[in-house]
């Protein structure tokens, strides 16, 4: 499935991206929305993941704004692991209480950390009990690339890839090893993190893997 990172400030643009999705993120710390507004992006009965990473707004700030999501309807809201630890048991207390999934994830932009380091970074996350922990790396040489894959051999709630250009393989690669679904943006120019691919790009890809398969398995459509 793909999962279209919606990043735009003008909310008709949004709900315009959403009318056609079967899958999204909302950025919240991108769209900047009003309480209001939030509501209004909820309405769609498509999976929905409310996102609201820090340098816009405070922790107070971000706990409302993903409270007001998660009341009204996201599937599943997004949780920093390296967050505030009394911010983080907040928000987490009120997915829970409004009985939306859980996502807990980790960041790392400068550099893909030891498979040890990332293991114990998963099991962190793990003491959460989340629906999934998503762990997203920077790749900076192909060793990068092997390092996050591996990742899906012992964890099966994974979201597991690596930004950059380099890393743009590991996002096909994922859904293949587990992945529930793959983010997007909704357009060039639009991406929410380096190395993201369009819509367009994710549909190309995954259309032909699908033709390839079954040319060699024999099997016709």
């Amino acid at each position: 499935m793909i999962c279209v990172s919606i990043i735009e400030q003008d909310i008709k643009k949004c709900i315009s991206i959403l009318q056609k999705c079967e899958m999204a993120e909302l950025r919240l710390d991108k769209i900047k929305p009003e309480p209001n507004e939030i509501k209004k992006l909820l309405m769609f009965e498509i999976p929905l993941i409310a996102t609201c990473r820090t340098g816009i707004y405070n922790d107070d700030e971000r706990l409302k704004l993903l409270t007001v999501a998660a009341k009204n309807g996201a599937t599943y809201i997004d949780i920093e692991l390296e967050s505030d630890e009394n911010y983080r048991k907040k928000l987490i207390d009120v997915a829970r209480s409004f009985n939306r999934k859980i996502i807990i994830s980790y960041h790392n932009f400068n550099e893909t950390p030891d498979i040890d380091i990332l293991k114990n970074i998963i099991s962190q996350a793990g003491i959460f009990n989340p629906d999934f922990i998503k762990i997203v790396t920077r790749a900076q040489k192909i060793d990068d690339i092997s390092i996050i894959l591996s990742l899906y051999e012992t964890e099966k709630r994974l979201i597991a890839f690596s930004m950059g250009e380099l890393g743009k393989k590991t996002r096909i690669k994922s859904l293949e090893l587990g992945a529930p679904f793959i983010y997007a943006a909704c357009e060039e120019g639009r991406q929410s993190a380096e190395g993201q691919m369009t819509v367009e790009e994710l549909n190309k890809i995954l259309n032909n893997e699908k033709i390839c398969t079954c040319r060699e398995t024999g099997i016709t459509q």
